[in-house]
């Protein structure tokens, strides 16, 4: 049964997902947006990470996929380059390089706001939905029913549904008190991360070995690190990643330097032979954070919470548009599934999001709480057994594909359970058994594609 009209608060990409979600069970679907929204390369003032690389993992991919079939294709057309993960981008860990080698890994490089501008262009060509300009200060509820949202000028707008998507700073637990509700109960992993970033043209020949990118990301004991990594039109990225508050400076000389303490000295040998093509710009979090707005015993109808107003995550663990994504599918899932689930929408839908978000905050949280000093809420700390458990199947990737990709496809596509199998399992005693250490990991050289083929 279709619904009049609801409000996605928030035109980020979670809220643009969340709308695709929403409109085959409302009449209307109306985006409210304080900035204004323009197509382009050029991020936006509500969206400071826009100049920071970003990526779309495979499964966050399939899910928009689902609402934007030819999307790949639209991207490429835009511009943007097809890579294999594990053959095109070298990856240094703690313990060595990764192998190299032909996958199915696709990514697609881009920048934030073309990747936001495709998605916009598609959901605008729907007729039953529109954006408009406002700042969303509170909602308006009767009964326990939210029945529309507050802008600052003090006109409300009526709705059936309200879709708070306004990202980490999201006021909604705020907004739940005003309304006589708890908050949601929530976790932390605070490890203090640092990023500075630089659009840049490179020579060819700068990245030898077949090589497109490279990633040498920090990790416990080793705070500073980087990236370089293809965007759209012929661009590359260089960006200084730190944690633990070993944030990267924020201009050219600086940053170079800086790379230069990356776990490979080849990531700031490469980045001098680029030529920039933007300024120098920075961003801080302090932490992954978690909302657990699925667990609510009491909540209004007609509202929910969707993206990184639910879990924010380390960015370098690429899993914030996923998320986004799976707001998109919960909405969508939850609005046919009434039949068959006849509890009220927020709970559906809470539930069906927190089945992601659950994954990814445990992933992200628990591999920043191996640093020292990091703070840790809400959680149990990870344990000196999974903490040597990850280190030696890090220690096999160097050398064994299966390792890898089930390395790879628990991050990339959440299926945590490739790293519990019983090959896996028996593969990592065996290579503690045989008390070998890793040889790849000369930090001078990057490691030549292998002939191996894995699917």
């Amino acid at each position: 049964m279709r619904q009049e009209h609801a409000v996605v608060v928030g035109g980020s990409i979670a809220g643009l997902l969340a709308a695709f979600g929403a409109v085959e069970g409302f009449d209307r679907v109306t985006i409210v947006e304080r900035d204004q929204l323009v197509d382009g390369v050029d991020p936006r003032k509500g969206a400071p990470q826009g100049k920071q690389p970003h990526a779309c993992l495979p499964i966050g991919m399939k899910m928009i996929s689902e609402f934007i079939p030819d999307l790949r294709d639209q991207l490429i057309a835009a511009g943007c380059p097809t890579l294999d993960e594990i053959r095109d981008i070298p990856y240094i860990s703690s313990e060595g390089w990764r192998m190299r080698f032909d996958s199915p890994v696709e990514s697609i490089g881009f920048r934030r706001p073309l990747f936001e501008t495709v998605i916009r262009r598609n959901l605008l060509k729907l007729s039953n939905v529109e954006v408009r300009a406002g700042s969303v200060v509170g909602l308006v509820a009767t009964g326990g029913v939210v029945t529309g949202v507050r802008l600052k000028s003090g006109e409300v707008i009526e709705c059936d549904l309200t879709i708070d998507a306004t990202g980490r700073a999201s006021q909604a637990p705020k907004w739940m008190e005003e309304l006589g509700y708890e908050r949601p109960a929530e976790m932390h992993v605070r490890a203090y991360m640092g990023y500075s970033a630089q659009l840049v043209r490179l020579p060819e020949g700068a990245l030898p070995d077949g090589a497109r990118g490279l990633a040498a990301m920090p990790f416990p004991g080793h705070h500073t690190g980087g990236i370089i990594f293809p965007e759209d039109n012929g661009l590359h990225m260089i960006l200084g990643v730190g944690m633990m508050k070993a944030y990267p400076p924020g201009d050219r000389e600086a940053l170079l330097e800086y790379l230069d303490a990356a776990p490979t000295p080849l990531l700031g040998q490469i980045a001098r032979q680029s030529e920039p093509v933007s300024d120098v710009s920075t961003y801080r979090v302090s932490g992954n954070q978690l909302r657990l707005w699925h667990q609510l015993e009491r909540r209004p109808d007609g509202f929910v919470v969707t993206g990184d107003a639910v879990a924010a995550f380390n960015p370098i663990y690429a899993q914030g548009m996923s998320q986004a994504a799976q707001g998109g599918i919960a909405m969508r899932d939850a609005l046919r599934n009434v039949a068959e689930d006849p509890r009220p929408l927020p709970v559906r839908f809470q539930e069906g999001l927190a089945k992601f978000t659950d994954v990814a905050f445990s992933m992200s949280g628990m591999a920043d709480a191996f640093y020292d000093g990091a703070e840790i809420e809400g959680m149990e700390p990870p344990d000196h057994a999974e903490m040597e458990y990850f280190t030696n199947l890090e220690q096999l990737a160097t050398e064994d594909p299966d390792a890898l990709l089930a390395l790879v496809y628990a991050t990339y596509s959440m299926e945590l359970e490739r790293l519990e199998t019983d090959e896996i399992k028996a593969k990592v005693q065996a290579w503690v058994d045989s008390g070998r250490s890793v040889i790849n990991n000369d930090s001078t050289r990057l490691p030549r594609v292998t002939e191996t083929v894995r699917g």
